[in-house]
């Protein structure tokens, strides 16, 4: 299961949205009444029990695979254990399933203020909404979906994933010659990874890309300091640190920790032509100025490869040579 949640300001538009859309069905609620206004009144009446709360709505969707649909008994008892769950126990809600795509999926409306008046935390309640499916998954038997921290390279967004299905089908329909291309976050992870070899620099990383037509860009503040780096391709721009993690990990720390040697007063040249600031000038002289200011940055002295990976790194490239010879 996919689960989604937000916050909101208002009940209005998300319990007509919920219940006047076609098919809608509902699963279950602790509310009175049969219709939108009766239920809606309710939940806003919630605000009076803590005005402070500033976001009182809670929007919380989930999504099955394609090729399930759970019972109505089922998919109860997945809305109150996912209530209990996220800690809206003792919320005023109601749920209801919609069919209006190619996956089964339902939406809970909840209000953050409880009965009490207290208001239930959405600190890092993203995650916390993600832990509760993996034991649904678990305890009903559904197709079980990675948590988010657990995949090392981002996956390509609705709008791709739409694109490269129509490019499929209409390569299989015969209309075009050829198959559907990978999506633009794809076409640039497999360059970084193909890139990325043990030693080698960071000037000799951005050319190498720059060849494979990736551009990049380093977002430098007016002071010096290194904030990131962003790729793009195809006029398609994505931040390094929304590409990957862990040992797929693209920003600047990730890419030194898989082994591209960074060392700021030797490879800061060749970050001169990516650089982006605030100060759309951009000229030689603003330019020179700052890749001054960024060798002698001390927040950016910690993108240095470490000595103690500069041997590991030397030791492993010898390992690679012998081999080569024997």
């Amino acid at each position: 299961m996919i689960g989604k949640i937000k916050k909101g300001k208002g009940f209005a538009g998300l319990t007509k949205y919920i219940l006047e859309k076609e098919e809608a069905q509902l699963i279950c609620t602790n509310l009175a009444g049969e219709t939108p206004q009766d239920f809606y009144k309710q939940l806003a009446a919630t605000c009076c029990l803590n005005p402070r709360v500033q976001s009182p709505v809670s929007h919380i969707s989930i999504s099955f695979a394609p090729f399930e649909r759970p019972q109505p008994k089922q998919l109860q008892q997945i809305v109150e254990d996912t209530m209990k769950g996220m800690g809206f126990d003792k919320n005023l809600y109601f749920a209801a399933t919609h069919n209006d795509r190619d996956h089964f999926h339902l939406h809970i409306a909840t209000s953050r203020i409880n009965i009490d008046g207290e208001c239930v935390s959405d600190w890092w309640d993203k995650r916390r909404l993600e832990k509760v499916l993996r034991n649904l998954e678990s305890e009903f038997g559904l197709t079980p979906v990675p948590c988010s921290w657990e995949i090392e390279r981002a996956a390509p967004s609705c709008g791709q994933k739409r694109r490269m299905m129509r490019e499929r089908q209409d390569f299989e329909a015969g209309l075009c010659d050829k198959p559907a291309s990978k999506s633009a976050v794809e076409k640039i992870q497999d360059a970084i990874d193909a890139t990325i070899q043990p030693g080698i620099t960071m000037t000799q990383f951005l050319e190498k890309l720059a060849s494979r037509g990736i551009q990049t860009k380093v977002k430098v503040t007016t002071e010096g300091e290194i904030q990131g780096i962003s790729y793009s391709i195809d006029s398609i721009a994505f931040q390094g640190r929304k590409l990957g993690r862990n040992s797929k990990a693209c920003t600047l720390k990730g890419l030194v920790a898989r082994g591209v040697d960074f060392n700021l007063k030797r490879d800061v040249m060749a970050l001169a032509p990516c650089i982006e600031n605030d100060n759309q000038e951009n000229n030689q002289t603003t330019i020179a100025a700052l890749t001054t200011k960024i060798k002698n940055h001390p927040h950016n002295f910690y993108l240095n490869t470490p000595d103690k990976q500069k041997q590991s790194t030397a030791q492993a490239r010898e390992k690679e040579f012998q081999l080569e010879l024997d």
